[in-house]
């Protein structure tokens, strides 16, 4: 009699900046009662619905054990970024209409809204008093297996949670909306953008953005599709809304959908 195999699926979890390796093995499953002819089993459809092990001339034997593996920590290199980025629509990264660079670390930057010591600054001053360095991935959300809307980087700026910490966001403030220089504004629950480790960025792989994404700052956040990732921003605006705004891609129809590459096939 014949058996047929059943192979075990493991669930990945791809967690910026981490290596991860999984492996799967085929086992043969418990042989089942041979199927007779359709017309002489009454309940044949209700068995396969139920789950029943099917016999099939087109199954053989077999014990497969092989192992894949993916890594998030390469960095794209920054002549790799610009040829994409710069070259792709406004849509991609939440580019803006000019990706020319003026002067990243003097770009004024206000901090508004419910908060207790509004301010303005610029992108130097606070990078000096808190900046941080951070492998992040950048990805569209609809890439596909294979597709090119996607980069990982070493990411330099600004944590937005510094900002709201030196501004003195006010307790039960949940919604902080991002507005750039051509008068895009984004809005994003505040818990989600802190939960996300945002960066306001001037720097991607130790040169300013110009050299790859283009402009001269941009929102950077983990595990959130790049087309929120707001370009040139100069006012964060904290506020206090009846119902805190949709987490970013909640409703898009491919939610961020980042590569992966087999590294290892499998072997008999």
């Amino acid at each position: 009699m014949k058996t047929t195999t059943r192979y075990g699926r493991t669930a990945l979890s791809a967690v910026a900046g981490l290596t991860m390796a999984v492996s799967m093995v085929a086992t043969p499953a418990l042989a089942s009662e041979p199927v007779q002819d359709a017309a002489a089993t009454s309940g044949g459809a209700e068995a396969k619905d139920a789950g029943t092990t099917i016999e099939s001339a087109q199954i053989t034997d077999a014990v497969v054990a092989g192992e894949f593996s993916f890594d998030q920590t390469t960095i794209t290199p920054n002549e790799v970024i610009k040829t994409f980025f710069q070259r792709a629509t406004q849509a991609i990264c939440g580019a803006s209409t000019s990706i020319a660079a003026d002067n990243p670390l003097g770009w004024q930057l206000s901090v508004t809204g419910d908060v207790q010591s509004a301010f303005t600054a610029s992108v130097g001053d606070l990078a000096s008093e808190e900046s941080v360095n951070k492998v992040m991935t950048c990805t569209c959300g609809g890439n596909p297996a294979g597709g090119r809307a996607i980069i990982t980087a070493d990411v330099k700026g600004v944590p937005i949670e510094y900002l709201l910490s030196r501004a003195g966001a006010n307790p039960g403030a949940n919604a902080l909306t991002f507005v750039s220089s051509d008068g895009t504004e984004a809005t994003f629950p505040l818990s989600y953008v802190v939960g996300r480790h945002a960066v306001l960025s001037y720097e991607i792989n130790d040169e300013d953005l110009s050299a790859s994404v283009g402009g001269n700052n941009q929102l950077w956040m983990m595990k959130t599709p790049a087309n929120y990732f707001v370009r040139d921003v100069v006012q964060v605006v904290v506020s206090t809304e009846a119902v805190a705004p949709e987490a970013p891609g909640a409703t898009d129809e491919h939610p961020n959908s980042p590569n992966a590459g087999v590294l290892a096939g499998a072997q008999e």
